[in-house]
C-alpha cells in the first residue's frame, strides 16, 4: 500500500473471535471498532485506522444481531465530523429484521456494507433496500462487480454515501 496509504480499512468476515482480532496487528494502522460473533462461527467486522488520525468510537453493539446484522463504527474529526462503519449481513441473516434496524442506525451514522444482495440484478430485496438507503439520501459508490467467479460476478460489497454533502 506504501506510499498512498488509505486512510481507513473496513473489514468484514474476518472469521476472528476478540482475543485473536486484538492481536492483529497491522502496520501504520489501529484497530478503532469491532464485532465479534460469540455464537456463530465467521462473521465479524472492524475498522482500523491510519495512526495519524483522531477517531472516537460510536457504540452501536446494542444493534447487532449475530447473521442478521453485525456492525461497529467511528467518528473522525476533520475540518467535519465524519462517521466511518462497516456492516455485514450473512446470506442465511434474516432480512425484515435486518432492514428495520439498519433503519435505526441510519438515524445516526453512515455505513460501507456488505450484505450479501446483488447490486448488479435487480430483485425484492435489493429494491427494499435502495428504497431504505434513499431515504437517507444515501446512494451506491459501486456499479461493477466486486467479487468474480469462473461462472459468475455480483456487486454484494458496496459503499454508500450522502451525495447531497458534495457541491456538484
Amino acid at each position: 500500500m506504501h506510499p498512498d496509504f488509505p486512510h481507513v480499512l473496513c473489514l468484514t468476515e474476518y472469521h476472528l473471535n476478540y482475543s485473536q482480532l486484538n492481536n492483529v496487528y497491522i502496520e501504520n494502522y489501529n484497530l478503532g471498532a469491532y464485532y465479534c460473533r460469540q455464537l456463530c462461527e465467521k462473521g465479524g467486522v472492524a475498522v482500523f485506522f491510519h495512526n495519524s488520525l483522531c477517531f472516537s468510537n460510536i457504540d452501536i453493539v446494542k444493534h447487532c444481531e449475530e447473521q442478521d446484522i453485525e456492525i461497529c463504527a467511528l467518528k473522525l474529526s476533520f475540518v467535519v465530523n465524519i462517521c466511518v462503519s462497516t456492516l455485514y449481513r450473512a446470506s442465511s441473516g434474516n432480512f425484515s429484521p435486518f432492514l428495520l434496524k439498519l433503519n435505526n442506525i441510519l438515524k445516526l451514522l453512515y455505513i460501507c456494507v456488505d450484505i450479501n444482495i446483488n447490486h448488479l440484478t435487480e430483485s425484492e430485496k435489493k429494491s427494499q433496500l435502495d428504497n431504505l438507503l434513499l431515504s437517507y439520501n444515501l446512494t451506491s459508490t459501486i456499479n461493477f462487480p466486486t467479487r468474480v467467479q469462473i461462472m459468475s460476478a455480483t456487486a454484494t460489497n458496496i459503499i454508500f454515501i450522502d451525495t447531497s454533502q458534495f457541491e456538484s
